[in-house]
């Protein structure tokens, strides 16, 4: 018994040596009634993750006037947002090693407050990357619709915008005011339930409630003019439903592996809630499968130009990424230009994109060539096209820097160019690309990227690379 004791209060002792890796336990966590193995295994307390949640949210704001013609614009705007996030399964990357990022659709509905703004719906896809244990940012990008646009006649009021359909932009910061669940709720003594009834009772989900503060954006890229945007600043209180789930790392069985159901206790118990998949723990690699040497040469979903391996799971696909990889893409977009005379451009991209692995699981830096082929160079207001002009008369070359940062099948790409050659300096020298990605195979993939210099946006770019 003394021996015991003894090797508990050693484990112990060496749990708070390695507190720089193990989640610091909250010391009401321990109570007097708790058992010496009770205690011990507070050492190695479950991890309480959550897998995905939805969640209502009402807001409100205002539409910004960030333009001096848009001041009879400025109205209070309302709505509601319709969330859902969900953590990253292991096939798709990122979410076997990180609990920190997760992913996520939304549905926003809002009236903008006037009869010449009318009302707007944007959806897309979130990023949300985790901030503390109470809060998240996101960034989203989708397509909106929008009841009213710019007419010369019937809504000349209404400069901000000249399409219906336009690309929407999600930026916010949201935190997580209270999280509560029925049976954290039950009271102790009663004659149904007892102190280790409740201490047991399985938890399956959580409700919780928020607060978002965070700015919609539409735009339609100088597909049709006006094209000021429409700016909504919005705060935000909703409601959520996380479904919950544990991984635990038991005191006597550290190589553990696998959901269970959670209790108050590994709740009352946890320091924190991440975010996993309950499919992660069945595929992640273990040490005989996947050495940590080999694992500084593997990425998991990232590799568009490798063959896919499986890993002997076969619910896991390990991908050698190499340190460079090579594509060619090729782009259009069109962009109109001038209110009152309005002309209609469709342009096209060549690139070559040299990417590098970084040290870090799910980056690369990026280098490349564009070649664009603008028309707009020739135009002149109220004149007719130029004749005889040449290649070099609407061709801009440029070099390119960015990062791509990937989480499965999908990514995000922040570029800046730099003109080595364009025919005018109609244009700044430099300008930046911002856009998403998605891997339609190991070899192709689809790119959207805004192209945009400095606040002027140019146009929106669509397009498929392949990887040599």
């Amino acid at each position: 018994m003394v021996f015991r004791s003894l090797g508990l209060m050693a484990l112990l002792l060496l749990n708070q040596a390695a507190s720089a890796i193990i989640p610091l336990i909250d010391a009401k966590a321990f109570s007097s009634e708790d058992t010496a193995i009770e205690r011990a295994e507070l050492a190695y307390p479950p991890i309480v993750n959550q897998s995905r949640e939805w969640s209502v949210q009402p807001f409100g704001g205002f539409v910004l006037p960030h333009h001096t013609d848009m001041m009879a614009m400025y109205k209070h705007a309302n709505g509601v947002g319709i969330r859902y996030r969900a953590a990253m399964k292991a096939e798709e990357g990122l979410g076997v090693l990180h609990d920190k990022l997760t992913y996520g659709f939304t549905v926003n509905l809002m009236d903008l407050g006037s009869a010449e703004a009318g009302y707007g719906i944007g959806t897309g896809a979130l990023l949300m990357a985790q901030s503390g244990r109470n809060g998240y940012f996101l960034f989203g990008m989708g397509i909106g619709y929008l009841s009213q646009k710019f007419d010369a006649l019937s809504n000349p009021r209404n400069v901000a915008i000249g399409s219906r359909y336009n690309g929407t932009m999600q930026l916010g910061y949201h935190w997580e005011l209270k999280t509560f669940s029925k049976a954290m709720n039950m009271k102790i003594g009663s004659k149904e339930i007892d102190r280790l009834d409740l201490e047991n009772k399985e938890i399956k989900d959580l409700w919780k409630l928020s607060l978002e503060l965070g700015l919609m954006h539409f735009s339609n890229a100088n597909w049709s003019q006006p094209n000021f945007g429409i700016n909504v600043p919005y705060l935000g209180i909703g409601i959520k439903r996380a479904l919950i789930h544990s991984y635990f790392h038991s005191y006597n069985d550290q190589n553990r592996l696998g959901v269970y159901p959670t209790t108050v206790r590994d709740l009352r118990e946890s320091e924190g809630r991440g975010w996993k998949h309950p499919l992660t723990y069945n595929c992640l690699p273990s040490q005989t499968d996947v050495s940590q040497d080999s694992l500084a040469t593997l990425n998991l979903g990232l590799s568009m130009n490798k063959p896919w391996r499986e890993h002997p799971s076969k619910s896991l696909k390990l991908i050698y990424v190499p340190q460079w990889s090579h594509a060619i893409g090729f782009r259009v977009g069109r962009r109109q230009i001038e209110l009152d005379q309005r002309k209609t451009f469709t342009n096209v991209l060549f690139d070559y994109v040299a990417e590098n692995r970084s040290k870090t699981m799910g980056h690369r830096w990026r280098y490349g060539l564009n070649i664009f082929f603008d028309k707009s160079y020739l135009y002149t207001k109220f004149a007719k096209e130029p004749e005889g002009y040449g290649l070099k008369d609407f061709t801009e070359v440029a070099a390119t820097f960015g990062h791509r940062w990937q989480f499965g099948r999908w990514g995000i790409i922040a570029d800046a160019g730099f003109y080595l050659y364009r025919p005018s300096d109609m244009k700044r020298a430099y300008y930046e690309g911002v856009g998403v990605i998605y891997r339609v195979s190991p070899k192709i993939q689809a790119t959207a990227r805004l192209k945009a210099h400095l606040s002027t946006a140019d146009y929106m770019e669509w397009g498929l690379s392949y990887f040599l």
